[in-house]
Formats: C-alpha cells, structure tokens, sequence
C-alpha cells in the first residue's frame, strides 16, 4: 500500500513538472521573454485568474469518466464512445444509458429523431424512423439511407433565407426546390385550381373542397413559377380521386382528399415527398402552441382579389390553440383542424393555396401538419388561417395507399 501512494505522489510530481516546464515555454514564447524568463507578478495574477472552462486542460489528463462525462453532464453518442474502448462496450452502454434517460416517448420524443413508441409492459421506449431511413446504432438516430429520403431538402433550407417575411397574404417568394413536396393541382384544360402535398410516388394529398367539381385533373410536380414551363417539371394525371366520407361542405370539417396518380414520380431535388409523421409525435411535438410552421402556395397575394402569386411562396406562423382559435373564429373549429397565425399580423393563407401543405422542421426532417382549408377572409388582423389536422386521418391515408397497392401489383 505505502509503495502504492509513493507512486501516486512520484505521478503527481511528474505531472506538476511537467506544468512548470509548459508555463515557462508559454512565458518564453510571448514578448514577456524578450526582457525576463518570469512573468511579472500582474501577468502571474493573469494566469491564475483564467476561468476554467467545461473540459480544462487538467481535466483532459483525467482518465475517461462515465461518472462525470455522463452522468455529472448530460453526454451524447460521441462522447461516450471516447469512454470505452471498443465499439461493442459503447452500445452496450449506449443502450443502457439512454433507456435510464428516456424511459417514455413523453420527454422530449424520448430522445427519438422520428418516431417513438412506449412499451409500458417493459416501462421501455423504442425509437423507429420513416421510410428512407434507418435507426442507427445509438437507437435514437435517423440517418437517410436512399437518395431521396422524404422531408430532406436537397436545396438550401427554407431557414436559410433571409426572413420569413410576396405573400401567400404578406408571403415571401422562396427558390425553387424549396419545397419538393409542393404539388399544383390543375383542371384538364391546365387551369390553376389548387396546391396539393406529395407523401408517396403514386399518392398526393389535397383539400376535398378542391375535387368538388369531379372534373379530370392533373398535377404538376417540381413547379416554382406558375405561368412558366421549367426544367424537370412533371406533369402527371390523377386516375382516382378520394375524398373523405365525412367530408361536409357547410362546416369543412374533413376537408381531405387523396390522389392517385396514373404514373409514380420521378424524384429528383425538385420533387421529393414531406414525411408523414405518427399521431404521437404531431400531438406531442409538431403541433405545440407557439411552434413555426411553415406554409407554401401561389394562391391570392391579397384578400380583396384572385390575382395569384406568380412564384411560390412561403409564410412561417405559430400554431395557435383551439381554444383562442374557435374565441377569435365565427364558424365551428372542430377537432381534425388547426389553427395557424397571430392577431395583428396578416401572414395568411388565401384563395389557391388550398390543399397546400402546412409543414415544419423537426430534427432536420419536415413533417406534413396541415392542408391549408378555410378562413373567414384572408390576412384579417383579428382571424387566424384554419388548416386539415393531418395526424387524425393518417390511418384513413395509409388504408388507402395499402387498398391500392395489391391491385396496381395485380
């Protein structure tokens, strides 16, 4: 034992000398050693007044500590694998640690990039990601694993630009490839009708209110300006339409519809599908009061006239409860819709941007939230934008992708 503590105390001595030499190199190194090898005693006060930092250099000699890497600080998959020293012992830990840290998908997605899913039986959680994408070894990660992964700009990130702030009413004019997902809904003699959402190659989503003619349609994909013929554009006819059963006309509640096309899309970083997100993850995250959405179109760029926006635009504007929604709203705000907007501000949706997407950014993947729907009047100061809560028919849109499926197989 006494041998033990000699070494200890020799390391010690090794390492403080070690420190000496090192101050006095840096002493040497600046111009204080032009005149001495010692720092004055104002500049020595200098040096033991420096603040010490999260890691200090005497810390970086420590050994890796899982006790003070992470659990002291709340460590991430990097950190932790400088800890142990093989891969296996760092998932193996890895695995552990997070499910300590998460044990449900209630605090903060469970620490999931996508989707999380309790298990109560096992008080677990378990991380999973949309089509595209695989969990990575830490359990919590979505790394996109196909060329076009849905929700990931291959363009510059509509964040990037310079404010949120042409209109939709009060819009911005984005660039093209800004929104992949975009879709513009078109009568068969080519007329502007709608905007609509691509999810899936075969599958674009719309309001139901923009189908009530039953008239042939067709959709055009990777579209900025609106009158003009552009490089890579697509331009597909839809073979079946469905809308909502419940849809009602008078109250637009259900105001959603499915179209299917005759030929699946080519993707390309002009048209790509916005992810569908899980009903937990939009409820518990996507849709909290206060969270920017995004929302694009070309419809109307004022209240009083149907002069469309030439080139698509965006607005960015906070979800709003229902509660203050329905106060503010003289038509009924149901439970399958959203509210989007501020009082004063007169950021709005407006005629042509129906069906359009609603969507926003979570861990670098955009997730579809809303269709634009209805409003009373566009940009009014004291209304607010009413959107389709896309999160309560994502099992309606899955039945009919899945229906649909084994007779196009057939």
């Amino acid at each position: 034992m006494p041998v033990h503590t000699e070494q200890s105390s020799d390391s010690c001595r090794r390492m403080w000398k070690l420190v000496t030499v090192g101050v006095l190199l840096a002493a040497c190194s600046s111009q204080v050693c032009s005149a001495s090898i010692f720092y004055s005693n104002k500049d020595a006060n200098q040096v033991l007044k420096i603040q010490k930092r999260a890691n200090s250099f005497l810390e970086e000699l420590k050994p890796g500590s899982r006790e003070r890497e992470c659990h002291e600080e709340v460590c991430d998959f990097e950190e932790a694998s400088e800890i142990f020293e093989t891969r296996e012992a760092t998932l193996d830990f890895w695995s552990k640690y997070v499910e300590t840290k998460y044990t449900n998908c209630s605090v903060s997605n469970g620490g999931c990039d996508h989707f999380c899913k309790d298990d109560p039986a096992n008080q677990r959680r378990s991380c999973s990601c949309a089509s595209g994408y695989q969990l990575m070894n830490d359990h919590t990660t979505c790394k996109p694993v196909v060329e076009f992964p849905c929700g990931r700009l291959k363009m510059e990130d509509l964040e990037a630009e310079a404010g949120f702030n042409i209109r939709l009413i009060e819009g911005k004019a984005g660039r093209r490839g800004n929104s992949p997902w975009q879709v513009m809904l078109q009568n068969s003699k080519g007329k502007f009708l709608c905007g609509g959402v691509l999810i899936h190659p075969s599958w674009v989503l719309t309001a139901a209110h923009c189908t009530e003619a039953r008239e042939k349609l067709k959709v055009k994909l990777g579209k900025f300006h609106r009158l003009r013929a552009e490089a890579d554009e697509q331009t597909i006819w839809v073979d079946k339409c469905v809308s909502h059963e419940n849809y009602t006309k008078e109250t637009s509640d259900n105001d959603i519809a499915m179209l299917h096309l005759a030929e699946p899309v080519m993707y390309n970083k002009y048209a790509l599908p916005v992810c569908l997100p899980t009903r937990h993850l939009a409820e518990q995250q996507l849709t909290r009061s206060g969270r920017q959405m995004v929302v694009t179109g070309w419809g109307s760029t004022a209240d009083d006239n149907h002069s469309y926006s030439t080139l698509l635009s965006y607005i960015a504007i906070p979800i709003v409860p229902r509660n203050e929604c329905a106060q503010a709203m003289r038509y009924t705000v149901s439970d399958n819709m959203l509210c989007a907007g501020s009082l004063g501000d007169r950021q709005d949706s407006c005629t042509g941007d129906s069906g359009g997407p609603m969507v926003t950014k979570y861990q670098e993947t955009w997730f579809l939230v809303g269709l634009v729907s209805w409003g009373e009047g566009c940009g009014r100061k004291d209304k607010f934008g009413v959107y389709t809560k896309v999160s309560q028919y994502l099992e309606w849109i899955q039945h009919h992708i899945d229906q649909m499926s084994p007779s196009l197989k057939g």
